[in-house]
């Protein structure tokens, strides 16, 4: 790991390794996705698994970086702020809004479903925070905490990367419904970053993300399976504008704060 470290010279190419781990991420789970399965759930169940397996991978590389405290992974419940709820809010409003497009009179509950569903959401939620607003972000911040603005530079950065990997989905999808998501997890990745420095910890935005995720697939799990419909238009510029209000701007808010607290902890007496 020593040898990895050096290498990549994060001092110099700090958006190298972030990149590189997300790529690597992504091609990883395409070679899984070559073994033909019986139904998108086992496909879903083997993505959740190798989506644990990296985690613990992760985990492991933020302790070689000396990254793991700083993303509050052992910060408890009783260290966050005492009004951490009002930042984690306006982001669960996403999750609530998916509800609405759900056909509940299509939806068939059982235990094996149940338990696939919470699975893949809490698994995507772990490995995507923390991958991205764990590792990417603080890595990001470390590398350029001399420059002015590093908290907001490390949060676009790592924002986009998150953004711009889900163009790995045209693989299976159009561009115009590909394009809409990279600008929903670009905008985002700005809020689950402000919720990160707000807290001191990525386990909020582990369970919101978790949260929106699972009422996003309550469809795919429990509905039939028919094939993926195209978007219109209107309707993803109206999610566009609801993301950018309600976890976009709240982000920049609590970025602001994040970094006010940081300058303040440097100020002398």
């Amino acid at each position: 790991m020593k040898i990895i470290s050096n290498t990549f010279q994060p001092q110099r190419y700090p958006l190298l390794l972030p990149i590189l781990l997300v790529v690597g991420s992504i091609s990883l789970f395409k070679l899984a996705g070559l073994y033909p399965l019986s139904s998108r759930f086992a496909e879903d169940m083997v993505h959740s698994s190798l989506q644990i397996l990296l985690c613990i991978a992760v985990i492991a590389l933020l302790k070689r970086f000396e990254l793991f405290d700083a993303t509050g992974l052992t910060n408890t419940i009783r260290n966050w702020p005492r009004n951490w709820p009002f930042a984690v809010v306006p982001m669960g409003l996403i999750g609530l809004i998916n509800l609405l497009s759900v056909d509940w009179n299509a939806l068939t509950f059982d235990g094996v479903r149940v338990t696939g569903w919470i699975y893949n959401s809490v698994s995507t939620g772990l490995f995507e925070e923390i991958l991205l607003r764990g590792f990417c972000f603080y890595f990001l911040y470390r590398c350029w905490q001399e420059r002015e603005n590093a908290i907001f530079l490390a949060a676009f950065a790592q924002a986009l990367i998150f953004g711009v990997a889900h163009l790995s989905n045209l693989q299976n999808a159009p561009v115009g419904d590909v394009l809409p998501q990279v600008i929903y997890a670009t905008l985002l990745g700005i809020g689950f970053a402000g919720i990160a420095v707000y807290t001191k910890s990525i386990w909020p935005t582990i369970a919101i993300h978790s949260f929106i995720n699972a009422m996003g697939d309550l469809d795919n799990f429990f509905g039939p399976e028919i094939p993926d419909s195209a978007g219109d238009v209107s309707g993803y510029l109206a999610a566009i504008i609801i993301i950018f209000c309600v976890a976009t701007v709240p982000g920049l808010y609590l970025l602001r704060l994040g970094q006010k607290r940081i300058i303040s902890a440097r100020e002398p007496g």
